[in-house]
C-alpha cells in the first residue's frame, strides 16, 4: 500500500465518515410493483442521456458499492428478514452469493446468462428472463438488477481488463466475495487501469456513456411491456477520478466501499406508470412496518438533495 493510499484510508475511516452521506433509503419500501437496477449508473448521466418518458426523482443509495448496497436493503432491513414478494433478476453475481435466501425466487442470469467474449451479462438477456418471470410471477414485485452502465464496455474490452470474470468464479465456486476482497483483487478493473494511468479518462468517459445508452435501449423496450408502476435506479454512482467534495481532497475512481460522497450515494429514481397493474401479493407485514415519511421530514429530504446541487 502506497503512502497516499494509506493516508485516503485514515482520512476516510476515522474523519470523513462523520461527513459523509450516510442516511439512505431501503429500496423495498418504496412504491413500485418493478424495480431495474442500472449497476454503477451515475445521477447525472443517467439525466444527460434518458429519453423514456416519465418522472426524474433522486434518491440516497445505501452503499457506494454494490456488496454494501445488496447488505444493507436486504441483509439489515430493521423490519424484514425476507421478502417472499419479490423475485429477483439477477445479472450481478454478488445477488446470490450475499443474498440467497431472502427472496421468493433468484433468475441467476449472471450464470446462464453470460457471454465470455464480452466478460459480463449483456442486457437482452436480463431483460428477456424479466418477461418471463413478470409472466410467471405475476403476484409478485419484481426486481431487474442490469449490470450495464458497470463496466466492461459493451463495445469492447480494455487490454489487461478482466471485467467481472473472476467475481463471477468467486461466486460459482460458493466462495465469500467479501473475505477475499480484503486480502486480494477480484478482478482488474477499468478504475485500476485508470487509476495507473493505463487508459485516457476521456476514452473512459466515451465507452461509459455508450454503456449506458445501451442497456437504456433494452430498458426502453421492456418498461413498455411491463405492468404497473416501475422504478428505475441505481445501486451506486460512479467516479472517474474526480475530487467530489470540498471535504474530500483525494481523487477517486471507480466505486470504492463504505465512500458516502455525491457521484456514489446520489441515484437516479425515475418513474413510470404502467397502463394495467399486476396483482401484487404484498406480505401484510409491509404496511405494518413500511416507514412513512412526515412532512417535515420529506422537507428535510429536499433541502439536503438542493444543498447538494440537485434540483
Amino acid at each position: 500500500m502506497d503512502i497516499v493510499t494509506w493516508c485516503e484510508n485514515g482520512y476516510r475511516n476515522r474523519f470523513f465518515k462523520h461527513f459523509s452521506h450516510r442516511n439512505g433509503i431501503y429500496v423495498i419500501d418504496e412504491q413500485w410493483d418493478n424495480l431495474l437496477i442500472l449497476d454503477a449508473c451515475r445521477y447525472d448521466t443517467f439525466k444527460e442521456l434518458n429519453t423514456i418518458k416519465g418522472k426524474l426523482e433522486t434518491r440516497i443509495s445505501r452503499g457506494s458499492e454494490t456488496t454494501e448496497f445488496l447488505l444493507e436493503n436486504f441483509a439489515r432491513h430493521p423490519t424484514r428478514e425476507n421478502f417472499a414478494d419479490v423475485v429477483y433478476i439477477a445479472g450481478n453475481p454478488l445477488v446470490s452469493s450475499l443474498v440467497r435466501d431472502r427472496f421468493h425466487k433468484i433468475y441467476p442470469v449472471w450464470d446462464y446468462g453470460w457471454d465470455d467474449q464480452l466478460g459480463t451479462v449483456p442486457p437482452g438477456n436480463v431483460a428477456n428472463e424479466a418477461l418471463e418471470a413478470r409472466t410467471k410471477y405475476p403476484d409478485k414485485r419484481m426486481i431487474v438488477h442490469f449490470m450495464q452502465p458497470h463496466f466492461p464496455a459493451l463495445t469492447g474490452r480494455y487490454e489487461n481488463e478482466t471485467g467481472i470474470s473472476g467475481l463471477r468464479r468467486i461466486v460459482k465456486d460458493d466462495l465469500d466475495p467479501v473475505k477475499i476482497a480484503q486480502t486480494s483483487t477480484l478482478d482488474v478493473s477499468v478504475a485500476a487501469l485508470l487509476k495507473r494511468g493505463d487508459l485516457d479518462r476521456n476514452n473512459v468517459l466515451s465507452a461509459y456513456q455508450e454503456n449506458l445508452k445501451m442497456v437504456l435501449s433494452y430498458v426502453a423496450k421492456l418498461v413498455e411491456k411491463l405492468p404497473g408502476r416501475t422504478s428505475i435506479t441505481s445501486d451506486h454512482g460512479e467516479t472517474f477520478g474526480e475530487r467530489p467534495e470540498a471535504l474530500y481532497p483525494f481523487r477517486v475512481f471507480g466505486h470504492p466501499n463504505r465512500l458516502h460522497v455525491k457521484p456514489l450515494v446520489i441515484v437516479p429514481w425515475f418513474i413510470i406508470e404502467g397502463q394495467s397493474p399486476p396483482k401484487v401479493n404484498r406480505p401484510k407485514e409491509d404496511n405494518a412496518n413500511a416507514y412513512v415519511y412526515t412532512d417535515e421530514e420529506d422537507a428535510k429530504i429536499k433541502d439536503r438533495l438542493r444543498k447538494l446541487g440537485y434540483d
